[in-house]
């Protein structure tokens, strides 16, 4: 075979391979991913193989202050850069919505050498094209920098129009899901804050419940969308609490029995609440999940009375949480209870109140977040010192527990003892 032979097949196979590349690359962006961050660093990563590129850069439009943004960018520490519309490469091709091809950075007045200067990276070739939306309005820029081996040329120019194109579609779901997902939290916050303002000393319980939750749901290795359920089933676990009487919900001193059934009649309420909600399909187990956190695994609890299994799992989870909140908290009849009498009361009820796989998760929060999350949105610049922050993090609550019944202790589990009494209930 003669070497011009050998080389054209060279091209033919490297030309499949990027072929290969295109139809993966759309395959990718259009089924899968609607996490901006994923999507983006999926575009910039196959964008950068694709056009045997050094370095690529995805700016989004941010329309409210007329600037480029992005929060991942090659070379930069993945840190979030930010420019003017009206500044840089990156900027004309978004006003102008048409692609540039730049053969020499350093000679075109509109690059800015800031970031090169910044960074040590020599900038030789752009190739920077817009990403614009069904209306055709530029939403983000596409930049590509220095094209190995040589110059970007028109097939790069095409491939890039192309993934611009396939991308922008991609972009606009994502962000379609996560203002769909602010839309749906800010929502749940303002009724969360409507419970906080009826009575300020247990402002914030859902919020830390729901942050404990969370960190239970970690320890047990939870999927992203089952964390997302369970975090918004505890984040409204008390909705109902809206439909019981102020007067009873602050009272300082001990429940009458009939006030002790209106009590009751908020995990009621919580279902009657949230079953007007439309939920999407992945959350329409809401209702029964946050209104069945009083349930007992002996059957002893409200408003059903079911048992076992029955019981929802992630109900059993928020239970956990929602108890060791609410004791560790002060209320308007008691100061919070002292850290091992709230461990001695989940470990005494497991079995008959609690869910054991639940309580074995929950104890195995380190206990910089058991700090964190009691003091979630109760103290404003809340600090811990950094010495104590590592010791914190070397122990969890198991741990912890096993010290507290100690008869005596070590120089250490005295000095985790009293790193964790300086942040708990302050």
């Amino acid at each position: 075979m003669e070497k011009r032979e050998i080389e054209e097949l060279k091209q033919l196979r490297k030309e499949k391979e990027r072929m290969k590349s295109l139809l993966d690359f759309g395959h990718e962006v259009s089924s899968r991913i609607l996490n901006l961050d994923e999507l983006l660093k999926l575009i910039m990563g196959e964008t950068r193989n694709i056009l045997d590129a050094e370095r690529c850069t995805v700016f989004l439009r941010d329309f409210d202050t007329d600037t480029l943004w992005s929060k991942i960018a090659d070379g930069l520490g993945g840190g979030e850069i930010r420019i003017p519309l009206e500044k840089g490469i990156a900027g004309a091709v978004a006003r102008s919505g048409e692609l540039i091809n730049i053969k020499d950075a350093y000679s075109d007045e509109r690059f800015n050498t800031a970031t090169d200067k910044k960074t040590g990276y020599v900038t030789k070739t752009i190739l920077s094209c817009p990403m614009k939306n069904k209306m055709g309005e530029s939403i983000g820029v596409f930049q590509v920098l220095n094209k190995k081996g040589g110059l970007f040329d028109d097939d790069d120019e095409k491939i890039l129009l192309l993934l611009a194109r396939q991308a922008a579609d991609a972009v606009e779901n994502a962000f379609l899901y996560d203002e769909q997902r602010k839309m749906f939290e800010s929502f749940i916050d303002t009724l969360s804050d409507t419970l906080d303002k009826r009575d300020y000393l247990t402002a914030g319980h859902s919020r830390r419940v729901t942050f404990f939750s969370i960190k239970t749901g970690e320890a047990m290795k939870f999927f992203p969308h089952e964390i997302e359920l369970l975090k918004y089933s505890s984040w409204m676990h008390d909705m109902g609490k809206i439909g019981v009487r102020e007067h009873i919900l602050a009272k300082a001193g001990k429940l009458t029995d009939e006030e002790f059934e209106q009590i009751k009649s908020h995990a009621v309420f919580t279902r009657e609440i949230l079953e007007k909600i439309y939920f999407k399909r992945e959350f329409r187990q809401i209702p029964e999940i946050a209104s069945s956190h009083h349930e007992n695994l002996d059957g002893s609890g409200y408003p059903r009375g079911i048992k076992g299994m029955v019981i929802p799992f992630f109900s059993r989870i928020i239970a956990v949480c929602d108890v060791f909140d609410a004791l560790t908290s002060k209320r308007h009849y008691r100061e919070p209870m002292p850290i091992l009498g709230v461990l001695n009361l989940l470990k005494k009820d497991t079995d008959t109140k609690f869910d054991p796989v639940c309580v074995d998760a929950f104890f195995k929060i380190n206990l910089l977040d058991i700090v964190l999350g009691i003091n979630h949105e109760k103290v404003e610049n809340f600090v811990i010192v950094s010495e104590d922050e590592e010791l914190l993090k070397k122990y969890n609550l198991e741990d912890f527990y096993r010290v507290l019944s100690c008869a005596e202790y070590t120089f250490e589990q005295s000095r985790i003892i009293e790193a964790f009494a300086k942040y708990y209930g302050k």
